[in-house]
């Protein structure tokens, strides 16, 4: 049985907050909740927003309550004092081309860290108002539209509507990543429930000049959402189908989906993010994991769940060894603890608990027997020697590791810092990075053996600034990174970047040249993107889109993403290939 829940909201739950699309319903759902927020609280965050790919999300807006900030070219970011509650926090990422990504979780009194993974809009079809249409997903997951939509000020919409959908299925490796929001749920009579998903589904509509589009008021779409083949024999006959409010990072409990076949067919009657799911009482559940010293460990993933599903969900250890979250209350669930290896270093059944509490574990210790525990020291100096007062130290592990969030991180505020982990491995390969918040630089990549049980990598300067980049990639090709060596200007509105890096056929190329394009905005057409000297892949005639999202004035900086699907020739055969492109440069006239 693959019920998922928001066991661990800690920072394994996420949100999608969605600036791409509108939310206007004919009756529109805030109802309250029984929910237990607890007093406001400060807490601190920090994270890393990577996308679909793995690669890192650069100049993402990250918003906690009225505290912001943007990530970095890793993708990494740190918030500090945000005003939340003490058993909720709501953090949302936001970038053009992305669906938005966010967490809700329970925060810790340690510096949360939060993993989300951002979507890339994706055109999945086109089709036509007025006119009945079905857009399709490969595993059976599909839309019947009626043909009715309206633009974001409730005017019927005449034209061609594109189509992105995202299916999400429980048994995602990054389930947590992906999905918007945590498990939490509010059901029609206001109570509060944590959830355990049978699917999810994203859809997103956009007219032809990329304004955003939504079901025409009194009509309705017909979802049709494949059930995994696990959990077939346990889908219940009725499914309560939820909506995630964009605005209080809870999904409502809205409408019911029926089982068909090896589906759930439901009406609905606007877009962003589905839930097929049924749902729990819910309370809060805490413990702390620490080696055989006592020494909190960091990072550890924390699996849950019922005896009989499938699919864990999880949540990760802060840098107090601490993870916290909301599970379903009155069951007995298994509790796994893994190293970075993938093994099973403790396992033990707990519960049931009761419904509206918060009930903390004994701490779980990891005896020396089961992992190799390594606890990584040094110090973090600024350009002038002195200690970086505002700084993030990222740990990463050199596994053969398709998952891109292992490692672990910790906040610096004094220069020192100590990073406490566990593996399988007596010669563990670590790659090591440091961050100067305020001035944004960094140490650059460390690569070292750990040495158990203390590696003091001693004083690490943190001195070296990265301020212009451009990557892409092609389907699943390996990132391009072009860094430095830039020509960013901006003449009678004709954008031109280039990255010029000599000697010539040296380093990667890019350019972007979008003449009469000279303000932020959405473009579809009119630009042109060369990954080489001489190959042009024009917005003309393919399905791109440009969204630049800041032209600064001379000496500051443009901002801008391309995604989207073009055609080329391959031994006069045409291929259909995906481009996605993120940019950070300096403007220099």
């Amino acid at each position: 049985m693959t019920k998922i829940y928001s066991l661990f909201l800690m920072l394994a739950l996420l949100v999608s907050c969605k600036n791409d699309s509108f939310i206007e319903l004919e009756n529109p759902i805030n109802q309250e909740t029984d929910f237990n927020f607890g007093n406001n609280a400060q807490k601190d965050f920090h994270g890393l927003v990577l996308s679909t790919d793995g690669s890192p999300v650069s100049g993402a807006a990250v918003t906690i309550g009225s505290a912001t900030a943007q990530t970095n070219s890793k993708g990494i970011f740190v918030i500090k004092n945000a005003s939340v509650k003490e058993n909720f926090a709501y953090v949302k990422a936001t970038k053009a081309g992305f669906v938005n990504g966010s967490r809700t979780m329970v925060p810790t009194n340690g510096s949360n860290k939060i993993n989300i993974m951002m979507i890339p809009v994706t055109n999945t079809s086109t089709i036509s108002s007025g006119t009945t249409s079905t857009v399709s997903l490969p595993n059976g997951t599909k839309v019947k539209f009626d043909g009715s939509f309206k633009d974001a000020n409730g005017n019927a919409y005449n034209g061609n509507v594109n189509v992105a959908m995202f299916h999400l299925k429980p048994s995602d490796e990054y389930l947590n990543e992906l999905m918007p929001g945590s498990f939490l749920a509010n059901s029609t009579n206001g109570n509060s429930r944590i959830m355990e998903t049978y699917g999810m589904l994203h859809v997103q509509l956009t007219g032809a000049s990329g304004q955003n589009l939504q079901i025409a008021n009194g009509h309705t779409a017909e979802m049709t959402v494949a059930i995994d083949a696990t959990q077939m024999s346990t889908s219940p006959a009725t499914i309560p189908l939820w909506s995630f409010n964009e605005t209080t990072g809870i999904w409502q409990e809205e409408g019911s989906a029926t089982k068909v076949g090896n589906t759930y067919v439901g009406n609905v009657s606007h877009f962003s993010w589905w839930n097929y799911d049924v749902q729990f009482p819910v309370c809060t559940l805490k413990t702390t994991v620490k080696n055989q010293n006592g020494q909190p460990l960091s990072n550890i993933k924390i699996g849950l769940k019922r005896s009989s599903q499938v699919y864990e969900t999880y949540g990760v250890t802060d840098a107090n060894g601490t993870v916290s979250g909301l599970i379903p209350a009155n069951e007995t669930l298994v509790l796994k603890v893994y190293s970075e290896c993938g093994t099973v270093l403790h396992t033990a059944n707990v519960g049931p608990f009761t419904a509206g509490n918060i009930h903390t574990l004994p701490d779980i210790i990891i005896q020396p027997n089961t992992a190799i525990s390594f606890t990584i020291n040094g110090t973090l100096k600024n350009c002038a020697g002195g200690n970086v007062t505002d700084g993030l130290a990222v740990l990463q592990f050199g596994l053969a590791s398709t998952n891109y969030f292992q490692g672990g991180n910790v906040v610096v505020t004094n220069g020192t810092f100590s990073i406490s982990t566990l593996s399988c491995n007596a010669n563990q390969q670590f790659s090591f990075e440091g961050f100067d918040i305020t001035n944004m630089q960094t140490s650059g990549g460390i690569n070292f053996t750990g040495v158990s049980p203390v590696t003091n990598l001693g004083n690490i300067t943190v001195c070296t600034s990265v301020t212009e980049f451009v990557n892409y990639q092609i389907d699943t090709q390996p990132i391009v990174n072009c860094v430095l060596g830039f020509s960013a200007m901006l003449e009678a509105g004709n954008l031109n970047i280039t990255h010029i890096q000599s000697p010539a056929g040296a380093s990667p190329h890019f350019r972007l040249y979008a003449p009469g394009i000279g303000s932020v905005g959405t473009y579809t057409s009119g630009f042109t993107v060369y990954n080489g000297p001489n190959t042009p892949i024009p917005a003309a005639g393919n399905n791109l889109t440009l969204q630049i999202s800041q032209l600064g004035t001379v000496n500051n900086y443009i901002d801008f993403t391309v995604n989207g699907t073009y055609s080329e020739n391959v031994n006069g055969v045409p291929v259909t290939r995906t481009l996605s492109v993120t940019g950070h440069v300096k403007r220099d006239f």
